[in-house]
């Protein structure tokens, strides 16, 4: 049975899509394969105090943080505590999870010239407006990042678009694994209100990128032909105030329900009762809330940015527009809104794709193929070394 440690700055229960990833692959490589799995992470992940003691039946192996700066868990002796993690658990391959900087960085080192490594890497490089954030991450892509992938002895990324955004730092290398959708958990079922648009994604300021005020103003276009049209928001964070005060500016609020953070069943429920799922994002790696709302058979509307084009087929399973035009946005939910058989034929569509291409059982046995390849390029590159003649 192969040990495998998932090194990850940040598990459940903090809330985030690498955070899921995280979660979903810990779970079925124990079914897919038979692997032995240990979560590395670090104390930055506990959101009331105490210690992760398992993930999905995986025991958590916690490392000490010094500091967070923008994020980003600093520990100094990382590296150290990580050689004698692998070392006491008999770890047989090391995944790492970025783009948080150093955890990942530090994996890397740590497994020497012993301990296959493997890179996944889930986003692009998305510009957050901040000069000096976006500096130190544009240098850090670089340096930092360009030496872990050298190291590493494969290298995945969520989307084509991460492996070619990020094409210079990886030196062309890269196998995309995107993320999966449980469809166990993710179904269609019930029949969907008409009337019913929902967004589904964090309110925290960090994340305004997601473009929630223009779907906002899109709702506001959209009353005088749709009166009984509602938005329902699926999520949380420091920004919500601004959002429901933005809803009320515009005289929409009685229009809009901010429905707080829903997962599992509430969240599967939202979906089959929406009419359509809408992510008006401005910058998007991947999209895993739209895979979700497709294996729900729901129709979506997004935008043409980042990885979504991967996932969404404009015109066949949801509609794509350009980010930051809300009269456009409006104009394709009206589009959904006014054809519930059309809407009904993107759903069906999106479900296939899914069901086609991005399941979480199809992803993992990926993963298990990219683990067992990175086995097999450390095992050659031993043979070699041992070949070389001494001295």
């Amino acid at each position: 049975m192969r040990t495998v440690l998932l090194v990850a700055p940040y598990v459940p229960p903090h809330a985030g899509g690498v955070e899921q990833y995280v979660r979903q692959l810990t779970r079925f490589l124990r079914q897919v394969g038979d692997h032995r799995v240990v979560v590395v992470t670090t104390t930055a992940s506990r959101v009331d105090g105490r210690p992760l003691r398992e993930l999905e039946g995986a025991p958590v192996r916690e490392l000490p943080v010094d500091r967070v700066l923008w994020s980003t868990p600093v520990g100094r002796r990382w590296i150290a505590s990580l050689r004698r993690i692998i070392d006491e658990e008999g770890a047989s391959l090391v995944n790492g999870h970025a783009p948080v900087p150093l955890l990942a960085d530090a994996a890397a080192v740590a497994c020497g010239d012993d301990v296959p490594f493997v890179l996944t890497y889930h986003t692009g490089r998305g510009a957050t407006g901040r000069a000096l954030h976006d500096g130190v991450s544009s240098i850090y892509e670089r340096t930092l990042l360009s030496r872990t992938a050298r190291r590493a002895d494969q290298v995945v990324c969520s989307s084509d678009y991460v492996r070619a955004d990020l094409a210079a730092a990886f030196a062309g290398r890269g196998t995309t694994i995107t993320p999966g959708v449980d469809t166990s958990v993710f179904s269609p079922g019930g029949v969907p209100d008409g009337s019913r648009v929902l967004f589904v994604g964090s309110l925290s300021r960090s994340a305004r990128y997601k473009g929630l005020p223009d779907l906002i103003e899109a709702v506001r276009q959209l009353l005088p032909e749709f009166p009984g049209l509602h938005l329902d928001v699926v999520g949380d964070g420091n920004d919500r105030e601004v959002h429901e005060r933005r809803c009320a500016d515009l005289g929409v609020a009685g229009a809009v329900t901010f429905r707080g953070p829903l997962q599992g069943a509430r969240l599967t429920e939202a979906y089959r009762q929406a009419a359509v799922v809408c992510l008006p994002t401005h910058f998007e790696s991947f999209g895993m809330v739209l895979a979700e709302a497709m294996a729900c058979g729901r129709p979506v509307v997004s935008t043409t940015v980042g990885g979504v084009p991967s996932v969404v087929d404009d015109g066949v399973s949801g509609l794509l527009v350009p980010p930051r035009a809300p009269q456009q946005l409006a104009a394709a939910l009206a589009r959904v809104l006014r054809d519930p058989d059309s809407a009904a034929a993107l759903g069906r569509a999106g479900w296939a794709r899914v069901h086609r291409d991005l399941t979480v059982q199809h992803q993992v046995r990926r993963t298990v193929q990219v683990f067992d390849e990175a086995v097999a390029v450390r095992s050659s590159r031993r043979r070699q070394s041992a070949a070389q003649p001494s001295g």
